[in-house]
């Protein structure tokens, strides 16, 4: 159906606006009936894609949403009254053609399953098997399996060899590893987790306030800090968790969170607990965060700016001397998630700060994973001594939760170990990481932004080309992730690889080959 507006004054115009950003935003066949009252989340569109189109929004009418009225925005109407409310003079124009014939749209279609409410009754909620959420998923994969798509997720790893995985019997490939050093199959670090095994057992068993700091998580905490050149540093269980709760505890009602469009959902998550005033800017933007800053930090009591140190997907990372600068200017805390940095930033691998020559003192927070090239699992937070010391003693992940296993730790500890007396691994991962990248951009794939990490994406714009891409490879002997709508927007689908140290020459090179070939006959 068409969605039709008055026309003697703007709202048909800005209406047609918002619905040609929302459909730009749903993938391929998932478009459904929008009206001003449709809900932005119930379409499908999580908080990437949500900023995306405000982001557009923003420019095409000149206006700035303001971080209170972002939480607001559930509707289309949401988006449109305020957009008629503090858009510029002038910048109502109206739509061209694409925009009216994007704003027509088909009925939305039933979800296959669901029973019929009772008039009047909304769709049952009290029984989970009739979610609608989870009929919706149902559907979507009933659907892809109807038109010959294999399911991609979930593939299980019957064995992993460095850079080699057993799937379904057969070795291929694997470049689904965040093992970038290749240190998680490493003699020593596995004897090392043996020997923490015989003497602590197999968990923790308590949080660490209470009875799990165990000898040897203690000692890690000094050696991540050493290592990063930090203060102090403490470990927590789990880097998703590490994110959640420290910025939901540092921060409240009287404070600003300003996070990356791109950064992980920890983070947003983490913005959205503390109850603070939120909202995100344009993708390493640092220009736009200054003016953003100039115009509303005197408003709030503390202000942080969260970002990564590499962006896992699309393998780029920010210009940290210029965030320094902009957080210094307006007097705000600046938390950095390396996650995807440490191991694999800097010469030596010590991350962003290594990489640009950076002063750890000179940012806030820089929380990480020992999950990656740290070769374990569970998440860290680093920086001033007395800050550190407080979230010990208060921080909900690190108070109420199982701290680290020892075996977990102990691989950790003797990882950095290897790290340190090894340097060639990381520049080896640099040399691969290159290679790939070149063969890639000499192939005339579209590698996105990436550059100078292991992160690469090869960007096909098309979730079911995306998927059939990756069967192919799988049966080629490659193991290669697909990524799709929600987890980016559909025109930035794309299979996404992660390099490692263990990667041979051979292998990317045969990878690449593989890669084009099945590009070109899909």
């Amino acid at each position: 159906m068409t969605v039709s507006l008055p026309s003697e004054d703007s709202s048909g115009t800005v209406a047609q606006t918002v619905f040609a950003q929302v459909r730009r935003l749903l993938p391929s066949g998932l478009d459904c009936g929008i009206t001003l009252d449709s809900s932005l989340s119930e379409m499908g569109l999580d908080s990437l894609a949500r900023m995306e189109a405000l982001n557009c929004l923003e420019e095409t009418f000149s206006v700035r949403f303001s971080e209170e009225s972002l939480s607001d925005m559930e509707t289309c109407r949401d988006v449109v009254e305020y957009i008629e409310a503090n858009a510029a003079e002038g910048a109502f124009e109206q739509p061209s053609r694409s925009q009216a014939e994007m704003s027509t749209v088909r009925p939305a279609a039933e979800v296959p399953g669901a029973r019929p409410a009772a008039k009047g009754v909304p769709a049952p909620q009290g029984d989970v098997t009739q979610f609608p959420e989870c009929l919706a998923l149902q559907a979507r994969l009933a659907g892809a399996a109807s038109v010959g798509l294999e399911n991609p997720f979930f593939r299980c790893k019957e064995r992993v060899h460095r850079s080699t995985a057993t799937i379904a019997g057969r070795d291929t490939i694997s470049y689904t590893s965040f093992d970038y050093l290749g240190l998680a199959g490493h003699p020593r670090v596995i004897a090392a987790a043996k020997n923490a095994l015989d003497c602590f057992g197999t968990s923790a068993s308590a949080s660490r306030l209470v009875g799990g700091n165990h000898a040897i998580v203690q000692r890690l905490d000094v050696e991540i800090a050493r290592f990063l050149g930090t203060q102090a540093a403490t470990v927590f269980p789990s880097g998703y968790g590490t994110n959640a709760s420290v910025l939901g505890h540092l921060f409240g009602v009287d404070d600003l969170i300003l996070y990356d469009e791109l950064a992980h959902n920890s983070i947003m998550q983490g913005a959205q607990l503390s109850k603070a005033q939120r909202r995100s800017f344009p993708h390493n933007d640092y220009r736009f965060l200054d003016s953003l800053l100039g115009d509303i930090r005197a408003k709030y009591r503390r202000t942080v700016v969260a970002m990564e140190g590499v962006y896992s997907m699309d393998g780029d990372f920010p210009d940290l001397p210029r965030f320094i600068e902009v957080k210094r200017r307006h007097q705000a805390l600046l938390y950095v998630d390396e996650a995807h940095s440490v191991g694999v930033m800097g010469s030596t691998g010590r991350g962003l700060c290594e990489h640009f020559g950076v002063d750890p003192r000179d940012g806030d927070l820089w929380m990480g994973t020992i999950s990656k090239a740290l070769a374990s699992g569970g998440g860290y937070l680093a920086g001033p001594e007395i800050l550190i010391q407080y979230l010990k003693y208060t921080t909900p992940a690190f108070v109420f939760a199982t701290a680290v296993s020892p075996p977990n730790a102990a691989a950790t500890l003797e990882a950095l170990r290897i790290i340190q007396e090894e340097p060639d691994r990381v520049a080896r991962l640099h040399d691969r990481s290159r290679l790939f990248l070149k063969l890639a951009a000499d192939s005339g794939l579209d590698t996105g932004v990436s550059g100078g990490t292991p992160v690469i994406p090869i960007i096909l714009a098309d979730s079911p080309r995306c998927i059939r891409v990756a069967a192919a490879l799988l049966r080629k002997g490659i193991d290669a992730q697909p990524i799709l709508y929600p987890a980016v927007p559909e025109s930035k689908s794309r299979i996404r690889f992660f390099i490692t140290a263990n990667h041979t020459e051979e292998q990317i090179c045969r990878t690449v080959e593989a890669l084009a070939d099945s590009i070109a006959s899909n």
